[in-house]
């Protein structure tokens, strides 16, 4: 979830023309939460199983992934969907000690080859994406602040794939997903800037969200939003494609109308794999899925439309 701070300062959302491919595939769809083994089955409830096919979370350098969310996707049969994070655990971009330099030199490899062990049992199989919204200022491994560069980041990311590999095989797949748009929109801060080749990654997708009309952003729609990044990421790798994360507030639009929409970017988008809603009320917005009746219902629809064959 970036800052929106940083995002308002970069000005609005751009809306662009849809494309013609029509998509025919199931997709999976989860949730990040912020403490899923307590949340997630009542979610499930609320919306079914269905809704919680794929648990998002998040894991900072250095640190286990707590043993109990193991345990909560092995029980619901659920893919983790697992960001990795280089920092302190704190937000903020200038943290020396995480900037990329470190972690293409190896200084998280023990960590990172131990966390894929720890997945690598699960099925469905687990995905770990590293180091996501690159081509944007708010984190410390961010291109364009923290000493770093694009450059770097590709050096950082060659780096994280070979320990992930080292203790997860090709059972634990990674992601590489930058932000559906650059923060700033600058030609030495492109989303091609980052791409570390398709052969170093198993899934692209990106991240993006409707803050409605937040300061100086508009109301966007799903199609529109995610666009112009699908089309660049999957001709630089026409590989499984996945909104990483997403959502809508409310502010300036009808959120459960913004759910329905976001079912039929299927069609697309014909290399999508998954979506994933970020289930958070937090100082961006109001994202929650049960934020009302009608948005808990909203997506109840969305869920059996979007994975629909």
């Amino acid at each position: 979830m970036p800052h929106l701070a940083a995002a308002l300062t970069a000005g609005g959302l751009i809306a662009l023309g849809a494309a013609s491919s029509t998509g025919s595939a199931a997709v999976e769809v989860g949730v990040y939460q912020d403490d899923p083994v307590k949340t997630v089955p009542g979610l499930a409830r609320r919306v079914g199983g269905k809704g919680t096919r794929v648990i998002s979370v998040y894991v900072t350098a250095g640190r286990r992934l707590d043993p109990s969310i193991v345990r909560l996707a092995r029980q619901r049969r659920a893919r983790l969907l697992i960001t990795w994070l280089p920092d302190s655990g704190r937000a903020g971009s200038n943290q020396p000690r995480f900037r990329n330099r470190n972690v293409a030199r190896g200084k998280f490899d023990r960590s990172l080859t131990r966390l894929a062990r720890q997945v690598r049992g699960l099925r469905p199989a687990p995905i770990i994406r590293p180091m996501p919204e690159p081509n944007t200022p708010w984190y410390a491994w961010s291109g364009t602040v923290n000493k770093n560069n694009p450059a770097t980041y590709v050096a950082a990311w060659k780096r994280v794939r070979r320990a992930v590999r080292r203790g997860g095989g090709s059972r634990v797949k990674l992601m590489w997903a930058p932000y559906h748009r650059s923060v700033p929109d600058i030609e030495t801060n492109e989303i091609q800037d980052y791409f570390p080749g398709a052969r170093q990654v198993d899934l692209v997708g990106a991240s993006g969200y409707n803050f409605g009309t937040t300061g100086g952003l508009g109301w966007t729609d799903p199609q529109p939003l995610f666009e112009d990044a699908y089309r660049q990421i999957t001709a630089l790798a026409p590989k499984p494609f996945w909104i990483a994360e997403t959502g809508s507030t409310r502010k300036g639009g009808n959120k459960a109308q913004w759910m329905g929409k976001l079912a039929r970017v299927r069609a697309d988008f014909p290399l999508l794999k998954g979506i994933v809603w970020y289930d958070v009320k937090d100082r961006n917005g109001d994202f929650r899925i049960r934020q009302s009746a009608a948005t808990t219902r909203a997506f109840k629809a969305f869920l059996k439309r979007v994975r629909a064959r």
